[in-house]
């Protein structure tokens, strides 16, 4: 089942936006909730105006992802995060392009899609579960010793030398800290 959400015509936009059932199940019932109108803006305050995506963010988004230890990172982030799991997903970069409305395709495939080398998501993985192992050792923890399957013998390294692995405990670091601080 295909659902489609028509929008008012401008020279922007397109006349309707695609959406999975699940979505058009509860615009359905806010739309019911707001009194069942069938023109004009989907969020609207009383007065009938748009309502501000940061108001939106401040009273809803913020408070859903706080309830559920989430940070929020802007709509950008929102908007390159939905691209680039569709891509992942199997959807063709032109199709992405247009569930973002970008007019340009150039646009979504350079600064939206992020492609994700799985060998690199999987060395990512078995660095954060060392260092959760780290985390669990009662004692000092003197080496740490890492393994990514190439067949090449990785000589053992003292973390006593690196003192980013000093504060493993205390909070995360970035990659890119960690590598400023093991070079």
């Amino acid at each position: 089942m295909r659902s489609v959400v028509s929008l008012p015509k401008t020279s922007a936009s397109r006349d309707s936006v695609p959406i999975i059932p699940a979505l058009a199940e509860i615009l359905d019932a806010y739309r019911r909730s707001t009194g069942n109108p069938e023109l004009g803006f989907v969020f609207r305050s009383s007065g009938g105006l748009p309502i501000s995506l940061d108001k939106v963010t401040r009273l809803v988004i913020r408070p859903a992802l706080e309830d559920i230890h989430l940070p929020w990172h802007g709509w950008h982030a929102f908007r390159r995060g939905l691209a680039s799991n569709l891509y992942a997903m199997g959807a063709p970069d032109k199709v992405v392009q247009r569930i973002l409305r970008h007019s340009r395709p150039h646009v979504t495939k350079e600064r939206y899609i992020k492609v994700f080398d799985r060998t690199v998501l999987e060395a990512a993985e078995k660095m954060q579960k060392r260092i959760e192992e780290l985390r669990r050792v009662k004692e000092p923890c003197r080496q740490l010793e890492l393994r990514f399957g190439d067949g090449v013998e990785r000589s053992r390294t003292g973390l006593a030398e690196y003192p980013a692995f000093s504060r493993v405990g205390d909070s995360w670091l970035s990659g890119q800290q960690l590598a400023s601080t093991l070079s």
